[in-house]
């Protein structure tokens, strides 16, 4: 370089501003592409490619509130609302959520709970802007189990990646374990569930079938219908999600029901409430 001038002094002007934030980029954790909101997840990042919770997998540790207590969130079996969010669009990428075993995050020890969650292909969210990101709002059912320590696994494979394959006539890919290459996960901090009399323990419990009601076609590419009634197999799937409560517009009532809870309107509240309490 020549004594004198600086490095600005030589760049053109249109590059600049990506020069500027080259720092930034190089420097920020990964955190595209999805993760969970409410519960809270492990780890804040939304980039985590190594299932089913990345460097926090079989991490059960409990988190210390601000005066430095260790608590559990305490839930019951029944409909519980959740909230997940998306850090870049990635077209028809659908979503799966999995309840973990007592403790483990084994995925053989896992229960699938609601797969072939469709894509909202409505908004271009800004990776670091989190004010942008994409809200999806779904309630789920919890089985009726004892659980000292479990957690809600997500996993969001990329089917906008795989070209044909991901079209209404495609093969699809396969996940978990399978030919899905590119696949984000997120995992909620450990919960206690608390079961009714008839409950059993988390380790006897038998997976159930995936609910009868959950529609089985979503929209594919161009439009057209896509299969989406085969459990791990998925294509791009896309669907209307609410843009008032950014629930899910095409399914029965029961899954965008307020079904309280930690997460729904209620408790998002008192949470606000007492983190703002003991911030202040």
């Amino acid at each position: 370089m020549t004594p004198g001038l600086s490095l600005l002094s030589i760049v053109p002007a249109a590059l600049l501003p990506l020069l500027l934030l080259l720092p930034q980029i190089l420097l920020s954790p990964c955190r595209a592409h999805s993760r969970w909101k409410c519960p809270p997840p492990r780890s804040p990042s939304t980039g985590i490619k190594t299932g089913p919770c990345g460097s926090e997998t079989n991490d059960f540790s409990l988190f210390p509130n601000d005066n430095g207590d260790e608590l559990i969130t305490e839930i019951y079996p029944g409909p519980l609302r959740v909230i997940f969010e998306e850090s870049i669009h990635h077209t028809g990428a659908p979503f799966r959520i999995s309840l973990s075993g007592d403790g483990t995050d084994d995925l053989d020890a896992s229960c699938v709970l609601l797969d072939h969650i469709p894509h909202n292909d409505c908004c271009r969210p800004s990776l670091y802007d989190e004010s942008t990101y994409t809200p999806y709002v779904i309630t789920i059912n919890i089985p009726n189990v004892n659980c000292e320590r479990c957690s809600l696994q997500l996993a969001n494979p990329m089917t906008d990646k795989i070209g044909g394959d991901g079209s209404p006539t495609g093969i699809g890919c396969t996940d978990p374990f399978g030919t899905c290459f590119s696949v984000y996960h997120s995992c909620t901090r450990p919960f206690r569930i608390l079961g009714n009399g008839e409950a059993v323990s988390r380790s006897d419990y038998q997976c159930e079938r995936l609910p009868g009601n959950w529609p089985e076609v979503w929209e594919g590419d161009n439009g057209v219908g896509v299969d989406a009634s085969v459990p791990g197999l998925y294509r791009r799937e896309s669907s209307i999600w609410s843009v008032v409560d950014f629930t899910l517009t095409a399914v029965p009532g029961d899954y965008a029901k307020d079904a309280g809870g930690i997460c729904g309107d209620e408790g998002l509240k008192q949470q606000y409430t007492q983190s703002t309490t003991l911030s202040s």
